[in-house]
């Protein structure tokens, strides 16, 4: 028996006709501060990020007191069956609404409070109507969010500083 070693020219590499590879040698870098300079600049917060980061601190601060001082109001949302989970979203979405829009209401407290009252009505429904679904009555409607409101206008913005006592 005869084998046949077929070759193919096609797939067969030439290897006197390849190119001939370089290598290159890494040279020696005296200055290593120079080409790898770092820029602080490239990876600072941008504005909006630190903004960012002092609404969720401010918003977490609002939704200690909200839990600890008015658990009243939580009750009164939850008498038709909405949840923990559900009640907490709302508030939240009612706190963080007026941190979003917090320079475009001026007046006292109560002013400010009607302002955004009428502003939340008109930019974010599903809260009232989320409130409905769950037999919240349109009285216990209004005092929720007031009180919402009113407590997320006298503590968001304001820095507690380091001696004040933490809410948690």
């Amino acid at each position: 028996m005869y084998y046949y070693h077929w070759s193919y020219p096609d797939y067969t590499p030439n290897y006197h006709t390849m190119p001939q590879y370089t290598y290159a040698v890494p040279t020696i870098n005296t200055s290593y501060e120079e080409p790898y300079r770092y820029d602080e600049s490239q990876y600072a917060y941008l504005p909006h990020q630190a903004e960012f980061i002092r609404a969720t601190k401010d918003v977490d601060r609002v939704m200690k007191i909200l839990k600890r001082q008015y658990r009243s109001i939580y009750r009164e949302a939850q008498r038709g069956g909405m949840d923990d989970k559900l009640t907490e979203y709302l508030f939240r979405s009612i706190v963080r609404f007026v941190d979003d829009n917090y320079s475009s209401f001026t007046g006292t407290i109560n002013q400010k409070v009607e302002k955004a009252y009428r502003q939340l009505q008109r930019k974010e429904p599903w809260i009232f109507e989320l409130m409905t679904l769950y037999s919240v009555s349109p009285a216990s409607q209004a005092r929720i969010t007031t009180t919402v409101l009113t407590v997320a206008f006298e503590h968001l913005r304001k820095n507690p500083g380091p001696g004040a006592p933490n809410p948690s």
